[in-house]
């Protein structure tokens, strides 16, 4: 698929807002989840080879966002992205971004979706404009195997690549990691006595800071605090804290 059909004669724009961060942050997928860019390891891909799939159930939040029948515009985007190779979808994005400025309150890659198997030299280039501007980036991964692709990748920038890991490996895996704590059986106090449990377990292992996501457990006690936003916390950007996310919708 070509830049022009990627964007519908340039009407429909490549980047993507999201309710959980501050106004004036954008995302970019490239991609379904459980498309051709998620990683069969990840336990919630819907044909997973992980070994952890079956303990945790193949619930895939983002998924089933997507199959939402109030968002058949986005699955149309996603679907149209998932034609499309990755460097022509960031090129698509970097000139929404020569527009409007590369210096955004938070950028996140895949809030649908992965990133491509491959990290390019477009990625690279299109990651350092935003490191350049001073935009904190969230760059979520889901294998040890993309996340060691995207840390050789982009060595050298000021970026943190986050592999997200499941509960039975949060708290040994090395690196800047997150994890998914809990179910959407649970009630929402319990997801978040879970995921405190988790945190502090996570420290005690490791010797590393780690919080719960405030943008997450704002949603799931329904404080409807407009600080708890991605940009106004930054975690997720930094290499020397782990996160937790409280099972969500």
């Amino acid at each position: 698929m070509t830049l022009q059909e990627l964007t519908v004669n340039g009407t429909r724009p490549i980047l993507g807002k999201f309710g959980k961060a501050l106004g004036g942050a954008r995302s970019l997928s490239f991609g379904r989840s459980g498309g051709r860019n998620c990683p069969m390891e990840c336990p919630y891909h819907p044909e997973s080879s992980s070994p952890y799939a079956a303990a945790i159930g193949a619930r895939c939040y983002a998924a089933n966002c997507e199959g939402r029948p109030d968002r058949s515009q986005l699955a149309a985007k996603l679907d149209r992205a998932e034609l499309t190779d990755g460097d022509t979808v960031l090129r698509g994005a970097a000139g929404e971004l020569d527009r409007r400025g590369w210096r955004l309150p938070w950028f996140r890659f895949s809030t649908f979706g992965s990133v491509p198997v491959k990290c390019t030299p477009v990625f690279r280039r299109f990651t350092a404009r935003l490191v350049d501007a001073g935009t904190p980036v969230h760059l979520p991964v889901f294998s040890s195997e993309q996340a060691s692709e995207y840390r050789r990748g982009l060595d050298g920038l000021a970026v943190t690549v986050r592999e997200s890991v499941p509960v039975q490996e949060f708290h040994s895996k090395a690196g800047a990691v997150s994890c998914v704590i809990g179910s959407m059986t649970d009630k929402p106090l319990e997801r978040l006595r879970l995921a405190k449990i988790a945190a502090k377990s996570r420290h005690g292992f490791m010797g590393r800071r780690c919080i719960i996501c405030p943008a997450i457990a704002a949603t799931v006690k329904r404080t409807g605090s407009k600080r708890a936003k991605c940009g106004a916390c930054t975690a997720c950007a930094n290499g020397g804290v782990d996160v937790v996310y409280p099972a969500h919708r």
